[in-house]
C-alpha cells in the first residue's frame, strides 16, 4: 500500500510537471502572438511588432512611460502634455532620406496597441492610411487621404523592401532616454519600375518613392 501511494504522489507530480511545462509554453507562444513586453524593464520606453494576416495592415505595441504627475494623465480632466507621437507617411520626396508626413497622432502614457493600415474607408469610399491609437482609457484614428497614385500602386502587387521593425523586434530605451529617438517603426518602399532594379538603403531616392512610413517620435520636436 505503501508503495502503491508513492507511486500515486510521484505519478501525480510528473503530470502536473507536464501540464504545467505545456502551460508555460503555450503562454509563450500566446506572449508573442500579442507583442507581450512584459520581459522589458519597467518604466521603459518599448516598442515590438506583432504578426499581422491583413494586408497593408501593420501593429505594434508601444509602452511609454507613465508620469506621476496627475496633471499629465491621459484621463485627467485637463488635456495631457504629449510626450511621444506616432508620424506616418506614404511618400519619401526625390532627394530626402525623412517622409514628408502627414500628420501625428499622440501616443499616450502606459501600454497602447498602434494600428496603421491602408484600406478603403467605407464611410466615402476614398483610400486612406489611417492610425488608431487604443488603450485602456481611449481609442484615437486619425487619417489621411491618399493620392490616387498612392492608391493604384497599393492595390496592385509590387516587390517591396522593408527596414523597419521585423516582426518580433523590440525597442527598449531605459527611463529618461531619448538618444535613440526617433524609431522608425515602417519603412515599406514599394519598388516601381526601374526602382524594382536598385535598392537605395540609405541614399536618398533619385525620385519620389511611395510606401509606408511611420515613426515614434518626442512629440517636442517639429513635424518636417
Amino acid at each position: 500500500m505503501v508503495s502503491a501511494t508513492i507511486a500515486a504522489l510521484v505519478g501525480g507530480n510528473v503530470f502536473s510537471i507536464v501540464r504545467l511545462r505545456q502551460a508555460e509554453t503555450e503562454l509563450d507562444a500566446l506572449r508573442r502572438e500579442v507583442g507581450s513586453l512584459h520581459h522589458t524593464p519597467a518604466g521603459s520606453l518599448a516598442v515590438v511588432r506583432i504578426a499581422s494576416d491583413t494586408p497593408l495592415t501593420y501593429r505594434f505595441r508601444v509602452r511609454t512611460p507613465v508620469t506621476d504627475d496627475p496633471t499629465q494623465r491621459w484621463n485627467s480632466a485637463q488635456p495631457p502634455k504629449t510626450l511621444y507621437r506616432i508620424a506616418y507617411s506614404t511618400i519619401l520626396p526625390r532627394g530626402r532620406t525623412q517622409p514628408e508626413w502627414y500628420s501625428a497622432i499622440a501616443v499616450p502614457p502606459g501600454e497602447s496597441v498602434v494600428t496603421i493600415q491602408i484600406a478603403e474607408d467605407p464611410r466615402d469610399e476614398r483610400w486612406k492610411i489611417s492610425t488608431l491609437v487604443r488603450s485602456e482609457s481611449a481609442t484615437r484614428r486619425m487619417g489621411t487621404v491618399l493620392p490616387d497614385e498612392h492608391t493604384r500602386l497599393f492595390r496592385q502587387s509590387h516587390d517591396v523592401v522593408s527596414t523597419g521593425l521585423k516582426r518580433q523586434d523590440v525597442v527598449v530605451m531605459p527611463p529618461g532616454e531619448t538618444i535613440r529617438l526617433p524609431v522608425r517603426l515602417l519603412d515599406e518602399r514599394w519598388l516601381v519600375g526601374e526602382q524594382s532594379l536598385l535598392l537605395y538603403g540609405d541614399k536618398a531616392p533619385d525620385e519620389d518613392q511611395v510606401g509606408v512610413y511611420a515613426e515614434l517620435q518626442s512629440a517636442d520636436q517639429p513635424l518636417s
